[in-house]
This record gives C-alpha cells, sequence and structure tokens, in this order.
C-alpha cells in the first residue's frame, strides 16, 4: 500500500490523542534496529490499570523515559559509566517512590509502579522523593530526540513533548505468548486484538520534520 504523508499524519493524530486521553499505544522501530514493539503511555496519565495491562500483557521491562533535564532535577544518573549495549540504551538507577512523597510500600504491585512513574512527571518532584534500587527503570532521551537516535526512549519523550505532556513516559516491550519477542506482524495483530492505535518511529520523525517545515 503506498502511504502518504496524510497517511502517516492521521496515524500520529489517532496516537497522539490515544495518548493525550490516557490511552496506549504500540510503537514499532525500524526491522533493521532492534526490530521489537512497545507499549507506550504517558507518566501524567498513567495509571493501575494501564500499568497492569503493560506487565500482564506486554511482558517485558517496564521502564520510564525521561528527558535528560528531569534526570538532572531528580539525580537519576546512568547506571553505569561506560555502556556495552550495542544500541547504548541509557537506563539510569532503578527507583520507586518513596512512602512519604507518593504512598508507596514495596514498589512492585502495579499501584505502586504507577505512582513511581507519575511522579517523575511532576513539577515539583525532587530527588528525595525517590529511593534506589527500586522497580522503575527511568532511560535517559538524547536532548535532540529522534533527531539523533531512533530509540524507544526518545521516541516516548518526543511524543509526550508533542502532546504537550511532561517528558516522561512509561514504555514496555511486547513479548509473544511463546516467550518470544513480538515482530512486526504479531504487532498488527496485537493492535487488533486489543484495539490500540500502531505507529513506527519512522512515522514520527516524519511527522516532526513536516511539522518544522510547515
Amino acid at each position: 500500500m503506498w502511504i502518504t504523508l496524510a497517511n502517516i499524519f492521521a496515524d500520529i493524530n489517532v496516537a497522539l490523542e490515544t495518548l493525550k486521553n490516557g490511552g496506549m499505544i504500540i510503537l514499532a522501530d525500524n526491522e533493521d534496529r532492534e526490530n521489537e514493539g512497545d507499549l507506550v503511555a504517558l507518566a501524567e496519565d498513567i495509571t493501575p490499570a494501564t500499568v497492569n495491562f503493560m506487565i500482564t500483557h506486554a511482558k517485558g521491562l517496564l521502564c520510564a523515559p525521561i528527558s535528560p533535564e528531569i534526570a538532572a532535577k531528580l539525580d537519576l544518573h546512568l547506571m553505569v559509566d561506560n555502556s556495552t549495549d550495542p544500541n547504548l540504551t541509557p537506563f539510569t538507577i532503578s527507583t520507586d517512590g518513596a512512602y512519604a512523597a507518593t504512598g508507596v510500600t514495596t514498589g512492585v504491585s502495579a499501584f505502586d509502579r504507577a505512582a513511581t512513574i507519575k511522579h517523575l512527571a511532576k513539577a515539583d518532584a525532587i530527588p528525595t522523593d525517590f529511593n534506589h534500587p527500586g522497580h522503575i527503570f527511568p532511560l535517559i532521551a538524547q536532548a535532540e530526540g529522534l533527531a539523533v537516535r531512533d530509540g524507544h526512549t526518545e521516541a516516548a519523550v518526543d511524543l509526550a513533548k508533542l502532546c504537550g505532556k511532561a517528558p516522561v513516559g512509561a514504555i514496555i516491550e511486547i513479548i509473544k505468548d511463546d516467550g518470544t519477542m513480538a515482530r512486526r506482524d504479531d504487532l498488527h495483530q496485537f493492535s487488533k486484538d486489543w484495539d490500540l492505535p500502531m505507529i513506527t518511529i519512522d512515522q514520527i520523525k516524519t511527522y516532526i520534520q513536516a511539522k518544522a517545515l510547515s
């Protein structure tokens, strides 16, 4: 099927409206990169029900992409100084919300993980609102976003910005029931099964570039 700019704008606009309204989308990266898909939600509006769906049906590692500014504000430094990960995934130290600031207890329940992620997006959050280590894994996006790195991390933060929300998201890889990673055809089926919008990182890049020229 011939993909036009109008098709891309339509797909992205549906995804943005879904995210703005507290929903989830499926985000696929390039088939010559990780060739994986993540469920994506925005931290500002995340709920325990959303987290429970993500960990139950996607089954990957729940992470929280954040902007460099938020990482600095909350003193979330990189987990290692010299990453040997081929994709240089920018993991910070793991975290849980502190009980006094967030009500988080053990940190692992859907309620606790939602509270931790949501607090990362709060304008008045401070470093002492969080404990380390924890059950949420923040990821620091590149400041220039998808312009310099084609990662789910940068895509989630760019999507949050496009929605006018705090630059914090929640992402989790989609794994099939047989334990293998969901690929493009599997992601399309997951989208149909759960009635979730699906977009690609390339579509977001095209959308941002076109908006910049308009």
